[in-house]
């Protein structure tokens, strides 16, 4: 997620980035997938900042590891778990993309096991720097008074949009205050790793059981998107390709998104591992996110073949069946929705098809 906490409107929103969804005080939670392989799960509310999932697969003499996490804080949680059930040494982090609460806790492993590599997408690498630090800078800056006057408003018994707080928002925005105050804490510190092995197409780490395939099928969620599989083991990790149990789509590229889960489905993958979300033990909502971006790509590209002004396009684009299976019309997770996928999807949509 190009990651910055969301301000109090969606103009901030888009002139800082935005942070997504996921943790709590708590550890992560390990989830065994197979024999030597799991998943760092971070359960919290999903909304403004968060840390990503890991996907840690124990080989037999090292560690790999898919994603760090937003904070320092959160990924030294994540090595003690790893060190909860091997002595061995991380040798590769795998990066999926280039937003902060992927890749920000780099230097806890480049601290911790100097021979570590760090793979990323040559698109990723770029973006690291031309995106990454300008987007930093801004989350530094802009967070304190955002954080501030969502604690007034929590206060005051109000949500973002000054209605009343539902419960789901309160949760939501009381994670996010904890995780962006550590984030600001850390800044001064923070140190940006590079990659030391990028990927175009394809890398494959290992043979047999173990044998970890790095896949870049396209731009999707970022134009640096990678999926890290196990085939021996039917286990994919996809970063935000997947996010539950709303979708993330901020400066994506949605008619293509849709031929990239085309290839992910395509390699049948028992279990998957989202970005942010629970493991997921079958396709059905990788299979929905397919369905609503396909559907976002078709109606919008009709709505610019009419002429239809963007305006237009964003109040015809409604998909409230996807919104009330997805939200059950909860204020919060309707606003996620509308807020966070919808809106920004038929935006990247309509200048993407405009431009065709």
């Amino acid at each position: 997620m190009n990651r910055t906490l969301m301000a109090a409107t969606l103009a901030a929103t888009a002139r800082l980035g935005f942070w997504t969804s996921t943790h709590a005080a708590a550890d992560p939670e390990i989830i065994p997938l197979a024999p030597n392989v799991y998943a760092a799960i971070r359960h919290a509310p999903l909304g403004l900042a968060g840390n990503a999932n890991s996907l840690l697969v124990v080989r037999a003499n090292d560690v790999i590891v898919v994603d760090a996490q937003f904070t320092r804080q959160a990924t030294l949680e994540n090595l003690a778990a790893i060190r909860r059930l091997t002595r061995l040494p991380v040798s590769y982090v795998i990066n999926t993309h280039w937003h902060d609460d992927h890749l920000a806790g780099n230097q806890v492993y480049r601290d911790t096991f100097p021979n570590v590599r760090f793979v990323m997408h040559a698109n990723t690498a770029t973006d690291l720097v031309t995106l990454g630090a300008p987007n930093r800078e801004g989350q530094v800056k802009f967070a304190p008074p955002t954080l501030a006057r969502f604690e007034r408003l929590l206060a005051s018994g109000l949500g973002i949009d000054s209605t009343p707080v539902s419960a789901a928002e309160r949760a939501s925005l009381t994670n996010a205050i904890g995780i962006m105050r550590q984030y600001v804490a850390e800044a001064s510190g923070f140190r940006v790793v590079e990659a030391t092995d990028t990927v175009r197409t394809q890398l494959t780490l290992g043979t047999g059981d173990d044998r970890v395939e790095i896949r870049w099928f396209g731009r999707a969620n970022t134009r640096g998107d990678l999926v890290v599989s196990l085939p021996a083991r039917g286990i994919v990790a996809t970063g935000d390709l997947v996010v539950a149990p709303v979708q993330y789509a901020f400066n994506s590229y949605p008619a293509e998104w849709v031929a990239v889960l085309d290839s992910v489905l395509a390699m049948q993958p028992r279990i998957v591992v989202p970005g942010h979300g629970p493991v997921m033990r079958d396709v059905s909502y990788v299979q929905s996110i397919r369905r609503m971006l396909a559907r976002i790509r078709d109606e919008t590209a009709g709505s610019v073949a009419r002429g239809d002004s963007l305006s237009a396009t964003l109040r015809s684009v409604k998909l409230d069946d996807e919104r009330l299976r997805i939200t059950g019309d909860e204020k919060w997770m309707s606003y996620m929705f509308h807020s966070f996928f919808l809106d920004p999807a038929v935006r990247r949509a309509y200048e993407q098809a405009k431009a065709r």
